[in-house]
């Protein structure tokens, strides 16, 4: 027969089982407050990686446009600002502003200069917020 020592010696002590159990639990809230965060950011960036596909279709468009409809170059009259509201899954009060500008307006050899630039103002429910793409182009 085994004594209270020899027993003692072979295992656990029932503190050292609650400080672990304490330990382990410590871990894993940690590991699931990292796990929320980890999908919430994946949201956030999926949210503004298809606006930020919707604006770039759009900046592609609106430069193939302008090019289009102004094969002499760029002057004052081909300056212009629009709006378009979209409809976009998951988002509220998108709108979309196309930019078309003359930077270089005046003669010379960066006249027929256009700067085309897109931007997003968007509401993703944590708030509004807005994205821009732009480029330039001949």
């Amino acid at each position: 027969m085994m004594s209270v020592s020899e027993y003692m010696q072979k295992g656990f002590s029932a503190v050292e089982l609650l400080i672990t159990l304490f330990i382990a639990s410590i871990f894993l809230f940690a590991g699931y407050q990292l796990y929320t965060q980890v999908l919430k950011d994946g949201a956030d960036a999926d949210k503004t990686a298809r606006i930020s596909n919707l604006v770039y279709e759009r900046l592609r468009k609106a430069t193939a446009a302008t090019t289009e409809s102004a094969p002499a170059g760029c002057a004052a009259s081909n300056e212009s600002t629009t709006n378009e509201t979209p409809i976009v899954s998951g988002f509220s009060s998108v709108t979309l502003t196309i930019v078309v500008d003359c930077p270089y307006s005046t003669s010379g050899s960066l006249s027929d200069l256009f700067y085309v630039s897109v931007s997003a103002s968007y509401n993703d429910g944590t708030g509004i917020k807005v994205l821009k793409h732009a480029v330039y182009t001949s």
